[in-house]
């Protein structure tokens, strides 16, 4: 294997967790391969890694809230101190040199598919949900992939949960749900169902960013959401491709628009989501904005200093509400 992308490596990296999984045994050319240093090429060991932080982020963002239990409970052939350590540094929540010489010693390719394995055991994962997940990992990868740390929204940047940061220091305009970073001309549209607020567009020159949080449950958690966007807008005939930016794995596709009556056009958009602490917040841009090439980036700051805050729920307790910023 000289690199790894796309269905490829999926394939490629599902095959060497089932090989490994039913013999122990590791491809002589994949070890050599995937243990290579040159980091500007997404390896199978590579894509692996993002894969274990993937799971364990979503393990502590679904409320197994320590080390100890994010951390898978058992893994063959490594230490529980150092599998705590380990797991501590994929979260990004250390960055020390003895962490780097951890990684050195302890985390070769053996080990990190027994930690991948023995995650995917803990949480009963299919075989597809297991190809999803690898997928999601090749984004990742092909983007974000610097050093080995991804996944940091809480750490290093957000958006945010209003239990995360301390608001009283921050310039932010309050829509009630949703704290937004201001920006020079900013205008904001409510979005109103039944005389409740549930969402807002905000409009700086030629881009538009409809925000809207939801409390989080099975159906509203962003890998959920963008599969089930992702499947009607295809069925309606619209292009469509996931692809990693700034805030993540996103959704960019070109639409169907009525642009007057009788008469339809197209238009570009980008769907950011990112789940946090009980709720999922869902960003869509258009405009300029999501033109491909753009490099409007009030969209994506925005998105990212974002901080939600359950105040109050619509009547049917799904959405966070929000309220028009004091002027």
């Amino acid at each position: 294997m000289s690199s790894c992308g796309g269905e490829n490596a999926v394939e490629q990296v599902s095959e060497m967790l089932i090989k490994f999984t039913d013999s122990g045994l590791i491809d002589p050319g994949a070890l050599a391969e995937a243990e290579s240093d040159q980091w500007d090429r997404i390896t199978p060991k590579k894509i692996m890694v993002a894969t274990i932080q993937i799971i364990l982020r979503l393990r502590w963002e679904n409320g197994m809230s320590t080390i100890e239990q994010v951390a898978p409970a058992h893994v063959h052939a490594i230490s529980r101190s150092d599998l705590l350590e380990i797991t501590k540094a994929l979260l990004g929540s250390d960055q020390s040199a003895d962490s780097d010489e951890l990684f050195a010693s302890r985390f070769s390719l053996p080990n990190v598919m027994r930690l991948l394995s023995a995650l995917f055991d803990e949480e009963s994962i299919s075989s597809e949900e297991a190809r999803y997940l690898i997928s999601s990992a090749v984004d990742f990868c092909k983007e974000s992939l610097q050093g080995g740390n991804l996944l940091r929204r809480g750490v290093e940047f957000g958006p945010w949960d209003i239990g995360e940061v301390d608001i009283s220091g921050l310039d932010l305009v309050d829509l009630g749900g949703i704290l937004v970073p201001p920006a020079s001309g900013m205008i904001f549209r409510p979005v109103e169902v039944n005389g409740e607020m549930i969402a807002a567009t905000l409009v700086q020159g030629d881009t538009a960013l409809q925000l809207q949080a939801f409390i989080a449950s099975e159906e509203t958690v962003w890998e959920v959401v963008r599969a089930d966007m992702i499947s009607k807008m295809r069925k309606q005939g619209n292009s469509v491709e996931t692809i990693v930016d700034k805030a993540g794995i996103e959704i960019r596709a070109t639409v169907s628009v009525m642009t007057e009556p009788g008469a339809t056009g197209t238009r570009d958009i980008r769907v950011l989501g990112s789940d946090g602490p009980g709720w999922m917040l869902r960003a869509v841009v258009s405009g300029s904005g999501a033109s491909p090439g753009g490099d409007d980036e009030w969209a994506y700051k925005t998105f990212l200093g974002a901080v939600v805050a359950r105040r109050s729920l619509s009547r049917k307790g799904d959405v966070i509400t929000l309220r028009l910023p004091k002027m």
